[in-house]
């Protein structure tokens, strides 16, 4: 419906903090289908007008906005390719993509992206064109310099002899051609380049919605916010809305520090996507919340969460319970807390980018907030398993119907390489034709270099990558991620556990206590967090640092001070060891037993 609204982002917070204080800058502006059109046809011409033709690429360094999606389209349109840059990259990261992508044009956000291609541009001789998006300084663009201001192009007007072109370059694009480069980070060197072919998007993005038949035929809401050169918020915040006519509202450059809670309680999303660290932050807001209500009220809601858990997990285990009062009173009870966070609308919470905890999981059900796992990978063109519904806390899901699915060379527990086949794996590494076939079979099978297991009832369990397998002396392959999840599922208080126990006889493990973080530099602070502060109270502590608890001074704590001793009392070390043996229960093995 081109009245619908598609796009809405605050004036101003796409662009850099200024001493603007105007107060249009803080009001919400919408964009409909049909302006978007108009605007994606608009970017198309001055493409071709800047001289990028199809299969060339387009680069964009630049925070989520509505030019970052018109962009996209354009470059689509015309058959060109498109992939983002992250704009925390270096100088020399940005010299990369540009280099590895051969692209012609480059959108940057501001003076400080627009500064690293300066450096470089001499040493990119496919670069025709540099496009400043938001200009906050006297800048001096040079055009005959193929330098350009976003604002002065799109005031321009293109001749009917460059629509028809438009129209003739897009009617010869192809499902198989090269649509979109991603760069996936590579354990060592630089990144890969994937390249996905125009069909693989589609086809992906389809499966996606097939799999959760009852998204609903209403248009719905969500909010942009992660990187867009990311997969998944290519596909959650970009081609999904899309698809569905859904509403995106476009987070502040922050949102990733704790901002994106602000732009949750403007939009009312109604299905959001996220990565582990956004949901533990929004997990630290409830816990906040909930901690300065009065006793009465924290019984009550310690009842409703019970409540709640407990029909999930019958639902988890194939139990379909019967919606009673008993329920339906414990999620009104819920309701005002998530109204806090702008989720009162919210029906579809999905995460991905990394395995979220069980106890994290467990969490968020008892606030009436099923969040379901999304496992993917550039390579296979997006999402491989996607649920609608719980099919166990420690899976993925089924994979969607448009994969064909092995576990290769299992061993005795049915672990093994997650291998696929279909329609949207990705054409091969760009320029890296060695490595591609190393990752994909003659016959099609895509090696993921995860390792999982599929359980009876088709639902895929992920337990690590086999790049961090640790052998152990006895020959026993074992997978860290798996058995620190599960020490984690038992220590609340620990923030990092390490396995360690390659070409050793037996399992160690490094555990750090959580907590606070400093939001500047990143680093953990000496203050513990509210998790390893109720975990200590409960064994008669009263700690609130982390040096009473090592016994250290506080100025040791971020630094290698040699006369810093550590050491637990005898008390809290038997506590960790009890956790652990508990965990060890759970162990898919006697090999991967932490001793």
């Amino acid at each position: 419906v081109p009245n619908l609204p598609a796009l809405v982002y605050k004036r101003g917070s796409q662009k850099p903090q200024s001493n603007n204080k105007n107060k249009q800058l803080n009001t919400w502006c919408t964009i409909t289908y049909a302006e978007y059109e108009r605007k994606v046809e608009k970017v198309a011409l001055i493409l071709l007008h800047l001289g990028l033709s199809a299969n060339a690429c387009v680069c964009v360094l630049a925070h989520n906005c509505p030019e970052w999606f018109y962009v996209q389209f354009g470059a689509l349109r015309i058959g060109a390719v498109v992939s983002g840059i992250y704009v925390t990259s270096s100088e020399e990261a940005v010299k990369y993509a540009l280099q590895c992508s051969a692209a012609s044009v480059c959108v940057v956000d501001d003076e400080t992206q627009l500064a690293k291609v300066r450096v470089v541009r001499a040493q990119l001789t496919n670069l025709k064109a540099v496009i400043l998006l938001h200009r906050t300084t006297d800048i001096n663009l040079t055009e005959k310099e193929g330098y350009y201001l976003w604002s002065s192009l799109m005031r321009e007007s293109y001749d009917l002899v460059l629509k028809r072109k438009l129209e003739c370059v897009e009617s010869e694009v192809a499902a198989n051609q090269c649509a979109m480069l991603i760069f996936t980070s590579g354990t060592t060197g630089y990144p890969k380049a994937v390249m996905l072919s125009h069909d693989a998007i589609i086809s992906n993005i389809k499966f996606c919605v097939e799999a959760v038949a009852h998204l609903g035929s209403r248009a719905g809401v969500t909010v942009s916010y992660l990187p867009l050169n990311h997969i998944a918020a290519q596909l959650f915040e970009v081609l999904m809305p899309l698809l569905n006519g859904d509403c995106v509202y476009f987070g502040e450059r922050d949102a990733l520090k704790g901002s994106v809670t602000n732009t949750l309680k403007a939009a009312q999303p109604t299905r959001i996507f996220g990565v582990p660290r956004v949901f533990e932050k929004i997990m630290e807001q409830f816990e906040r919340a909930e901690s300065n209500s009065n006793f009465i009220w924290r019984l009550v809601t310690a009842w409703s969460r019970q409540t709640l858990l407990n029909s999930y997990l019958r639902n988890a285990e194939g139990i379909q319970p019967n919606p009673t009062i008993k329920y339906a009173l414990a999620a009104l009870i819920m309701r005002p807390y998530k109204a806090q966070l702008g989720l009162s609308r919210c029906k579809h919470y999905w995460v991905g980018g990394a395995p979220l905890s069980v106890q994290t999981k467990k969490f968020f059900l008892s606030m009436d907030i099923p969040i379901r796992d999304m496992f993917g990978a550039s390579e296979a063109g997006g999402a491989i398993s996607l649920t609608s519904s719980y099919c166990h806390l420690n899976s993925t899901g089924r994979v969607l119907s448009g994969f064909e699915i092995k576990i290769d060379k299992p061993n005795k527990d049915g672990q093994g390489e997650i291998c696929l086949r279909g329609r949207c794996i990705m054409m091969g590494y760009l320029n890296e034709a060695q490595r591609s076939r190393e990752l994909i079979e003659p016959n099609g099978w895509l090696h993921t270099g995860d390792m999982g297991r599929l359980h009876d009832d088709g639902c895929l369990q992920l337990t690590g990558r086999i790049k961090e397998l640790l052998i152990t002396s006895g020959g026993e392959n074992i997978s860290p991620v798996y058995v620190e999840n599960l020490i984690k599922a038992e220590l609340r208080c620990v923030s990092n556990a390490l396995l360690v126990g390659d070409k050793r006889k037996y399992l160690t493990v490094l555990l750090t206590l959580k907590t606070n973080m400093d939001n500047i530099c990143g680093l953990p602070l000496d203050s513990l967090h509210t998790d390893t502060v109720s975990w200590l109270k409960a064994l008669g502590f009263d700690y609130i640092y982390l040096s009473e608890v090592l016994k250290i001074p506080a100025f040791a704590v971020n630094f290698n001070y040699k006369g810093a001793c550590p050491s637990l009392d005898q008390k809290v070390m038997l506590a960790i060891e009890e956790s652990l043996e508990k965990a060890n229960q759970n162990a898919l093995s006697h090999a991967q037993r932490v001793q």
